[in-house]
């Protein structure tokens, strides 16, 4: 196995074992990020950065998915 895939499969198994998984998603890239944004969880001025985004609504699941485990 190459490095890259080395490292490739230990992110995978480090994401199985905590319970994570990596989706994809096509989305309007502007709607996103006026989502985001009108949410407070995206600074306008990080619109056009990716990293940014990713993270920003890495954050919004994440409130969503508690949000919704309390309310059982």
């Amino acid at each position: 196995m190459s490095a890259t895939s080395t490292a490739r499969q230990r992110r995978y198994r480090s994401r199985q074992k905590a319970g994570r998984r990596v989706i994809m998603l096509e989305v309007d890239e502007v709607e996103l990020a006026a989502v985001l944004e009108k949410l407070r969880f995206l600074n306008p001025l990080n619109a056009d950065d990716d990293e940014a985004v990713q993270r920003a609504l890495q954050n919004l699941l994440g409130v969503l998915c508690r949000a919704m485990a309390d309310d059982t």
